[in-house]
This record gives structure tokens, sequence and C-alpha cells, in this order.
């Protein structure tokens, strides 16, 4: 059995990491003949990042990964999805534009696209940086988002990695307090959130007792945003919505209730299955086979 006994390979750099893994999954994924379904590429890698890397004395999780078949690497993205919704269902419909086509029975060219996928994110390594605490410091999908987007790497690079140190000097000047709010009208996949959070580190302080906001035009932003507070420990109350915040000013307001509305909802379903579990189990038990001998006895 394989040992993975080089978590960091060669790159000590998370930024350049991420840069690197979003290159691999931007040719792979151009190569697949579904360069214009980008949901799927951006989905393969979140799913990925959510999960957590063993230990080195353990069997290389990437290298399990690799050997799935497409069919296989479909079914891993659909319980990693599930999970978040079981665990998470207050971000059910913020992740929905990332996670629904692998609900909705992908034909086998696309399911075959999304391993291609997998196994560029993961010969990059992707887990040595998302499944370890590296991945505080960079934001892989928003690096990957904006590759898809763009028409070539170095346009990518200008978007996405000027940006970061000035959002983590800004954050170490105001590192939020435990227990306030943090809001970001142009949010995108959540990089002011990560550099506030990690200034909040800096100073032991916990990101997840904070309330985070935020809205962006792009639904596939806000989705990789989503997930971002997962993959970065952002707590439980996150707040996000699409919306244009120039002309809505209220936007959080809207976010709020919706968020309110979901939980209902996953309330409710939650309800009605244990309602269901009980009355399965109670014809059961009512149909159970009557002992004629007992009865006469």
């Amino acid at each position: 059995m394989t040992r993975n006994t080089n978590r960091q390979g060669n790159h000590p750099d998370p930024d350049r990491h991420a840069a690197d893994i979003a290159q691999s999954v931007e040719v792979a994924w151009n190569k697949s003949n579904h360069s214009g379904r980008r949901d799927v590429a951006l989905s393969v890698v979140s799913a990925l990042a959510l999960l957590n890397q063993r230990d080195a004395n353990t069997a290389d999780l990437a290298e399990q990964l690799r050997a799935q078949s497409a069919e296989e690497v479909a079914r891993t993205l659909r319980e990693i999805y599930t999970a978040v919704i079981n665990s998470r269902p207050d971000l059910t419909h913020l992740v929905f534009p990332l996670m629904q086509w692998v609900f909705n029975d992908p034909e086998p060219a696309l399911k075959r696209a999304a391993k291609q996928v997998a196994d560029a994110a993961l010969h990059a390594r992707q887990l040595d940086l998302t499944g370890t605490e590296r991945r505080y410091d960079t934001d892989l999908l928003g690096v990957v988002l904006t590759l898809l987007k763009s028409d070539s790497a170095g346009k990518a690079n200008a978007q996405i990695y000027t940006p970061m140190p000035l959002a983590d000097m800004m954050a170490r000047m105001t590192p939020p307090e435990e227990h306030s709010s943090v809001c970001d009208p142009a949010v995108g996949t959540g990089g002011l959130l990560r550099a506030s959070a990690q200034a909040m580190r800096e100073l032991d302080r916990d990101p997840a007792t904070v309330a985070w906001y935020g809205a962006d035009v792009d639904e596939l932003a806000i989705a990789a945003c989503a997930v971002n507070s997962l993959i970065w420990g952002l707590g439980p109350h996150i707040v996000l919505c699409v919306a244009n915040t120039l002309s809505e000013g209220d936007w959080a307001r809207r976010a709020e209730a919706q968020r309110a509305e979901v939980l209902q909802i996953s309330e409710q379903v939650r309800r009605d299955k244990l309602m269901i579990h009980a009355v399965r189990t109670a014809q059961q038990l009512t149909e159970l086979p009557i002992d004629e001998s007992q009865v006469h006895e």
C-alpha cells in the first residue's frame, strides 16, 4: 500500500500552488469539450476541497480517488454534496448552482470530463493544499473560477494574486472582534472574508463567532464563497445572496429571509422524515406474526 510521505511537495507558497492547480484544471476542462460548463469544473474542485487529507501514515487519499472510475467519481461527488446538505442545510440554496448537475443524472461524457478535472487537480496535489491547514492561506476556488472565466492564465493572475496581499493587509489593520459582523457587498468567492478570519486567528480570536455577510452578482461566485466558508471554518452564521448591491440596498435583509426560509423547510423535512420513520416502525411492530401457542396459553 502506498504511503503519502510528502504533503506539501514543491509548493511552499499557497497562492502559487493554487495557481498551478487552477491551470491544471483549466487545461483538463478545455480538453473535455465541455468548456462552457464551468460550473462542473468548479464543482469538482469545490467538492475535493471539502475533503480532509489523511495523515502521512495512511494510504494516500488522492491516489485512491484517482483510481476511481468516472461513475465512481460522480458518486463520490454526490456523497460529498449530500453531506453538505445534511450538515449545513442553510447553505443548500447557495451551493445549489455547483452541485445540481451531479444530482441530475449527468450523461457519461460529462462524468468523464469531471473525472479528468478531478485527476488533474489531484495530480497537482490539491489535497496537499485544501486538505491541510494551508487551505486558510489562499482562495483556490477564486483562482479556479477566475481562470475558467478568463481568456488567459495571465489575466487570472492579474485579477487574483494582487488583491490577496492587499486583503490580508486591510484585514490586519482592523481585525474583527468575536461576535461581531463582517459585510462585503462585493464578496466574490470570499477573499476578504478569508483574510479577516486569518487576522482573527493571529490574535487567537474565533472566526466562527462572527456573522459573515456577502453578496455578488455571480451565482457561481456565491456558491464558491459558501463552500469556502466551510473550508475556512467561518462558522454557522453565513448570510450570502446573489444581488447587485448598487441597486438593491436591502439585500442583507433578503438574504436573511432566504436563509430563515431554507432552515424552516429543512426542519420540516427533518420532522417529516422522523414521522415517516415512526409510522413505518409502528407498522412493522403491529404486523409482527402472532405466536398462536402463546395466545391460547
